[in-house]
This record gives C-alpha cells, structure tokens and sequence, in this order.
C-alpha cells in the first residue's frame, strides 16, 4: 500500500498530522480529533505536547524511517 506522508513536506503535512492523530488518539467521531476550528497542524501539535514519551517515540521513529529511506534513494 502507500507509504505514510512526510512531516517535514509542507505538501503532506496537513496529510501527515491527520493520519498520526488517527493512529495514536482514541477517537469515535472527527471531532475528537480536532475541533472545526482547528487545523489538524493545530490538533496534532496539542497531542504531542501531551502524549506520552512511548508515543513520541514511534512517531519520531515513523520520521526517521522515512529519512532513512530518503537517504537510500538519493
């Protein structure tokens, strides 16, 4: 399947932070995600002020990923 978006293209950030949020933030409804508004720039960066260290890590970890497969190709 696709690959997950970089965080650090401003093409797929807004894609990027939407999807973390999907994956780390319980939620039943869009609106537990981030509020109208909100951009989901806005709801991710209040997210990963609070979450915990283990999370962070795998989301960083998810980044360095994508470096290193950019590294590769270069």
């Amino acid at each position: 399947g696709p690959s997950l978006p970089h965080c650090d293209h401003s093409s797929t950030k807004e894609h990027h932070t939407c999807l973390m949020l999907i994956f780390f933030l319980p939620w039943r409804n869009v609106h537990d995600l981030h509020h109208d508004f909100q951009s989901w720039s806005e709801a991710y960066s209040n997210f990963y002020i609070s979450a915990s260290k283990y999370i962070q890590s795998l989301i960083n970890n998810m980044q360095i990923l994508h470096e290193c497969k950019d590294s590769h190709d270069d």
